[in-house]
This record gives structure tokens, sequence and C-alpha cells, in this order.
């Protein structure tokens, strides 16, 4: 979440919102949001329902994704990591992320 949170004026200069999910419990993704201090939303998935819905949930584990979707709630690409270092770089994820918004750079 650093990477993103450090970024965050990118994206929305970008037009492209952002938030994070964590499986954490509620008081946990607040410890991390209070500690990271990000600009956007963090949302607690304690149950694991979305998780479990986009198949990215195993063995008690929710892997490390990225998603971009369009106002439409279509999922336009992904990313599904295979550790918790395993993630896109905020250049691809915007590469992605643009044509969305009408911007291409």
């Amino acid at each position: 979440m650093g990477q993103l949170a450090h970024e965050y004026q990118t994206f929305r200069d970008a037009g492209i919102a952002l938030m994070m999910m964590s499986t954490d419990s509620l008081r946990r993704a607040r410890q991390l949001a209070e500690r990271t201090n990000p600009q956007f939303p963090v949302l607690s998935d304690v149950d694991a329902d979305a998780t479990v819905a986009y198949d990215i949930f195993e063995n008690g584990i929710a892997a490390p994704s990225t998603w971009v979707i369009d106002r439409e709630g279509t999922v336009r690409w992904s990313s599904i990591g295979k550790n918790s270092s395993d993630r896109p770089s905020i250049e691809v994820i915007l590469e992605h992320a643009r044509p969305l918004t009408g911007q291409n750079q």
C-alpha cells in the first residue's frame, strides 16, 4: 500500500480512484490505515466474500492483487501476485487505467 499511497496524487491527477481491501479484521484494517495514512479508502473484507468471489482466496490467504475496474464495474485488467512482493509497478497500473479516463500518457 505504501507505493500506492505515495503515488496517490498521480492517480488522482489521471482521474483514477483508488481503494484498498484487506481480509484483516476491521480493527487491523484501521490500524493499517492509521499507520500508513492513505488518502483513499481502506476496506475490510473480513469474511473474504469479495476475495472468494474474485477467486483470489486460497488456504486462508488472499493473494496480493491489483484490479482496474471501469465505472460500470467491469474488470478491465488485473494482476494476481504469487506473494506479498509480487505486485505491478505504478507505471503498469497507470498504463492499463489511463485509457479508461481518456488519458493515454
